[in-house]
Parts: structure tokens; sequence; C-alpha cells
């Protein structure tokens, strides 16, 4: 099987980058997507040429910080302090304005790291709204314009008795296909996947698994990726990066 174990949210915070880079550093993760908008996204720039082993892509975003554009027609996006706010996104109606001024955000946030000299690998996104089925059509458009091929998909592993949605195998049957995109053969979180079964993995050849290095939520995933842990698995992987699919 072939792993990427993608960080999320790389510019988040200077302990983030920190945990991000320090297991890049120890070939312990090999990709992680940029949150062009975080408070510590410059810190993590500086630092992204020390680790061409690495892929780097670009983790969208509509539920946190400051937007780029400054388009008018994000203010229903927005807390009172003129951030992004999760449930303000949760609730807001997306007529053709507001999709116009999310597309324009979303272009500043990828040109933003594209003109910091990145080789931009991919697209996810922070809480997962690249997702969200009334944007697909903006992030296929975002796709054509900046000539990105590759896109993480919606959560496939999941751990029995639960099932895989099937609006997540939708979504990922037509983010393949309308226009063609490059995927791994499916997508989950890194603790579901040291809990599922050989059984359960045997149907994937290539698998992205989400990490989160640095939150304090995650101190004990970070710790168990610290470790040697993929010398407990019964089948053998090769980690690789986005640019290698």
């Amino acid at each position: 099987m072939r792993l990427i174990l993608n960080a999320d949210d790389l510019g988040l915070s200077r302990e983030v980058n920190e945990r991000v880079f320090d297991l890049m550093a120890r070939r312990r993760i090999t990709s992680a997507t940029l949150l062009a908008n975080a408070p510590d996204f410059d810190d993590a720039i500086r630092q992204v040429g020390h680790f061409p082993w690495c892929s780097f892509g670009v983790h969208l975003n509509l539920t946190q910080f400051f937007p780029l554009s400054g388009h008018p027609a994000l203010q229903s996006l927005l807390a009172p302090d003129g951030q992004f706010h999760r449930r303000a996104f949760r609730g807001v109606q997306f007529d053709a304005a507001l999709r116009r001024a999310i597309f324009q955000e979303w272009l500043s946030q990828v040109g933003k790291i594209q003109a910091a000299g990145i080789k931009v690998s991919h697209l996810d996104s922070h809480h997962d709204v690249h997702v969200q089925p009334r944007l697909f059509w903006i992030l296929k458009r975002l796709q054509r314009r900046c000539g990105l091929s590759k896109v993480r998909l919606a959560e496939t592993l999941v751990v029995p008795p639960q099932r895989p949605s099937r609006r997540n195998f939708l979504w990922n049957l037509a983010v393949r296909i309308i226009p063609p995109s490059r995927t791994t053969d499916g997508f989950g979180q890194f603790a579901t996947f040291l809990q599922a079964s050989p059984q359960h993995l045997a149907c994937y050849r290539s698998l992205e698994l989400m990490v989160h290095p640095g939150h304090p939520r995650f101190a004990s995933e970070t710790e168990v990726l610290s470790r040697s842990w993929e010398e407990g698995l019964p089948f053998p992987i090769t980690l690789i990066n986005y640019h290698d699919l």
C-alpha cells in the first residue's frame, strides 16, 4: 500500500509549524497543506524549501481567520470582528454573489502560496469545506484556472459498524471525472487507519491519511507519528507524497 501522510493546517501557529517540520525532517510524514490566511503562514513559507521530499498543497479556508480577497459578498461568512466563522458558514445561503466571492477568495489563497514560490501539489480544505456539494463547481473552476489536477477525496475510510457515506461516494466519483482529477483510492484519519483490519484495507492501493501535528487535541496522534508505528502493520507500506501520485 502507498500512503500519503498529510499534515493539515500548516501556518496555523508556530507550534503546528514546528511539529510538522520536525516530523518531515524525520521522514515520518510526507505532505502538508498550507493555510494561506493563517497567522504563521510566513514562518511556514520560510521553512518549506528545506523539505524537497515532501509535497505542499493548499488548505482552502472559509471558516477561520481574515479573508485575503476582501470581497464584500463574503460578509455573510464573517463574524463581527471580520474573520471567517465556522458557524456562519454552516448557516449561509449560497447565492450567486457569494459563490463568485468564494471563488475569488480561494483564487487569492492559491495565488498567495504560488507567489511564495511553492509548487502546489493538491487541494484540500479546512474543516472539509471543499467537499460540500454546493461548492463543487467552484472547486472545479478553481482547478481549471490554477491548473491543479489533484484533490483530496471526501472521507472513505471508516471502521465497522460505521458505513461509508453514499454522499461521499458520489462526490468522489464526480470529482474524479468532471473534469478528470487525480486522487488516492481513499482518504481517512490516521487513527481510523490504525484501528482498521487488514481485510477492510485490502481494497486500497493508495490512501491519504490526515494528521494534525501540534494541535493540543491531537497530542497522542503526534506522539504515535513520532514512533515506528508502521512496524506493527501486517502488510508493507510505502510512504509517498502528492507529487508521486
